[in-house]
């Protein structure tokens, strides 16, 4: 028994040790798994007004006036993205991150999702929409991101 225990514990051993030495790419699918979940249930979470963008629409501070205006042409909720093994700042690191498409929906989700001055009680209830998609995404996003962690590792395994 104590010679099946040490082989227990030899390969245990040499699986945390492969698990702790993942290359960026093998992250990134981990990571990749787990930032398609959390979209999933972000997009659900993100509010959508009946707004129908066609040539655009100024939105917030924006003015046509202003030769740099912001047009905004897309719903939020159309604008989540993430690139699996990337952060924000477009490092490969195969951590992954998500986000909107660019700093001008950033800072349009950033308004709805903290409220702002003066508030109808539709936008009341769109507040925190980031948070609430963060706590229910928890469980699906361990979940993919275990399942692809077991693929990488049987991967791995098998060489």
């Amino acid at each position: 028994m104590a010679k099946d225990m040490g082989e227990f514990l030899e390969n245990w051993i040499d699986k945390v040790e492969k698990g702790m030495k993942l290359s960026a790419e093998d992250k990134a699918k981990i990571t990749g798994a787990g930032a398609e979940a959390f979209s999933k249930v972000l997009h659900d979470h993100t509010p959508r007004s009946n707004e129908i963008y066609r040539r655009g629409r100024s939105a917030g501070h924006a003015n046509a006036k202003h030769r740099n205006s912001h047009r905004k042409t897309k719903h939020l909720q159309d604008t989540i993205t993430y690139k699996a093994g990337y952060t924000a700042d477009k490092t490969h690191t195969g951590d992954t991150d998500v986000g909107f498409e660019g700093k001008y929906y950033d800072f349009l989700a950033k308004i709805v999702n903290n409220g702002q001055h003066h508030m109808t009680s539709k936008r009341y209830k769109n507040m925190h929409f980031l948070d609430k998609a963060q706590q229910e995404a928890k469980k699906p996003v361990a979940q993919a991101e275990l399942k692809a962690y077991k693929e990488v590792m049987n991967h791995d395994s098998s060489k």
